[in-house]
């Protein structure tokens, strides 16, 4: 199956563009060359003649540019590196996150040299991200003062009705001995209820409605807490396992683990895509041209 490349702003990250690989460049950037034969390799077709002129090959090109692009700047700002190491490390154990990644791109036939530039891109996002969050002046203190929510993670299920009578009682018959499954299914409106863990085991918090996230942080382990109002209804709420929140000194140490990912995002995504517009960057005339407002290649004029 051959494996469709797909832009991704923000969400993915990065491997420099091979640069001294033989053959004519079909790009460059800041003056450093992207060569036919490194797509060729990079997407298993090695060895083959390669179509420039697609939109496949197009999309695949515009990736490997922009990350050109942003890794001399993240190692122009932090002084970050990855090392070999750090790739096999992440393809061996990538973290919670980025396991569906690697398992669809396995699931698509990705070439080990693809495996092992997306598990440097993490890395590098990752690393990125970290500078950015730790450089916000009391970013990470806040966070644990006035949210933990956003860095906290558990098991945690609910009984959702419509008033604060009705919770009430269903916290009063819980505390009095009832099965929460059994009440749950009996009185929830909401499908994904006693039975369920909300959003997998464990989910981030951060995630949740307020105040309802604020709640799964704080409430007790293992005892039934509520009423607690959000825009949906009244929650009884069950905690059944809590991670975090961390101290301020671990968040610091690794804010990628325990942020949610709109989080990250909301940091990485502008710094990428500042990276990116500040870069030289050239197509050659084959492929088409470099549009800088929307961030691609442009097919050549037929």
């Amino acid at each position: 199956m051959k494996l469709r490349l797909t832009l991704m702003l923000g969400v993915l990250a990065v491997i420099a563009a091979a640069c001294g690989d033989s053959g004519p460049a079909v790009a460059t950037v800041n003056g450093e060359p992207i060569t036919a034969e490194y797509m060729a390799a990079l997407t298993g077709e090695g060895g083959q003649t390669i179509n420039v002129n697609t939109e496949d090959f197009r999309q695949a090109l515009t990736v490997e540019i922009v990350w050109a692009a942003v890794i001399p700047a993240a190692q122009r700002e932090f002084d970050i590196q990855v090392s070999a190491i750090d790739v096999a490390e992440r393809l061996a154990t990538p973290p919670a996150r980025y396991q569906a990644l690697f398992a669809q791109l396995s699931a698509d036939g990705a070439s080990e040299q693809y495996l092992k530039t997306e598990a440097e891109r993490t890395i590098w996002r990752d690393r990125v991200i970290a500078e950015l969050i730790r450089a916000e002046d009391g970013y990470i203190e806040s966070t644990i003062s006035e949210a933990p929510q956003e860095v906290t993670a558990g098991c945690v299920r609910h009984i959702l009705v419509d008033s604060q009578l009705e919770a009430q009682a269903v916290l009063d018959r819980l505390n009095s001995g009832e099965n929460f499954e059994a009440l749950a299914a009996e009185l929830s409106t909401d499908d994904i209820s006693g039975s369920d863990v909300i959003g997998g085991c464990p989910v981030g918090f951060g995630g949740f409605v307020q105040p309802f996230a604020f709640a799964a942080s704080t409430a007790p382990l293992n005892e039934p807490f509520g009423p607690v109002q959000s825009e949906f209804g009244f929650h009884v709420i069950l905690v059944e396992q809590r991670i975090g929140p961390p101290t301020v000194e671990q968040l610091r140490d690794d804010p990628v683990n325990f942020y949610p990912g709109v989080t990250l995002s909301g940091f990485f995504t502008p710094w990428f895509n500042d990276a990116v517009r500040t870069a030289e960057i050239d197509v050659a005339d084959s492929v088409g041209r470099w549009s800088p407002d929307g961030v691609g290649i442009v097919p050549p004029e037929q």
